[in-house]
């Protein structure tokens, strides 16, 4: 079985994301990138990103109702090498969004659950879960103040389930998207990081446009057929 990360205080503390997102056409990319690395440095090998997920959902369906909204897709997230070969798994669980907030970036509650051993697979089956879909996503990524992380990157389709050599791209023109997403924070910190994330969003504004995405297109809900 799996192992990961514990945490041993009294209770799971409850830890927020923010973020913002927009669409980079093909062209476009080569500019963002050298404006990157002015403000983040090196955006080289060292930071690939090449992951693959797996998103899983409940076996046993909740009936319609309030309850239903308790369920929770569970991601898989599988780090690769350049090879394809796993570097680093984790189990990823993203909470409903704030609604209609006002704030300058998606607000959403995050536990990240980093698998040290096992199989994570074996661990999700036995908690109940089982395979919906999944993709691959490839790029880049850097870190502004060393506590965003900004995500240039395509996303693949897998043709055959669980082989990620398989992958094609899911858009055929080549746009790119741009994800930017602050490190997982207490809920007091959350103002203080939207406004640092205007002010990226405000550096990088001739590059991309970078927006705040809809919250009913970030609910954690179950497609269940």
């Amino acid at each position: 079985m799996a192992a990961g990360k514990k945490y041993t205080g009294t209770g799971m503390p409850t830890h927020y994301e923010c973020s913002l997102h927009g669409l980079l056409a093909k062209d476009q990319e080569p500019q963002l990138r050298t404006r990157l690395e002015a403000l983040c440095g090196d955006t080289e090998a060292a930071h690939r990103e090449l992951h693959h997920e797996i998103s899983c959902i409940p076996c046993i369906e909740t009936p319609i109702g309030p309850l239903r909204r308790e369920d929770h897709v569970l991601r898989l997230r599988i780090e690769l090498d350049p090879l394809g070969a796993e570097k680093s798994t984790s189990i990823c669980l993203l909470g409903h969004p704030e609604p209609k907030s006002g704030r300058g970036a998606s607000v959403r509650p995050i536990i990240n659950a980093q698998v040290l051993s096992g199989s994570a697979s074996q661990l999700l089956s036995l908690l109940g879960y089982k395979f919906s879909s999944e993709f691959v996503r490839k790029g880049y990524w850097c870190l502004y103040r060393n506590s965003m992380k900004v995500v240039v990157s395509q996303i693949y389709r897998l043709q055959e389930q669980g082989n990620v050599q398989s992958a094609v791209p899911v858009d055929p023109s080549g746009n790119w998207l741009v994800q930017i997403a602050s490190d997982a924070m207490a809920q007091e910190l959350v103002p203080r990081v939207c406004d640092q994330l205007e002010e990226l969003k405000g550096l990088l504004e001739d590059y991309v446009e970078l927006l705040v995405v809809d919250h009913a297109f970030l609910e954690n809900k179950i497609p269940y057929s």
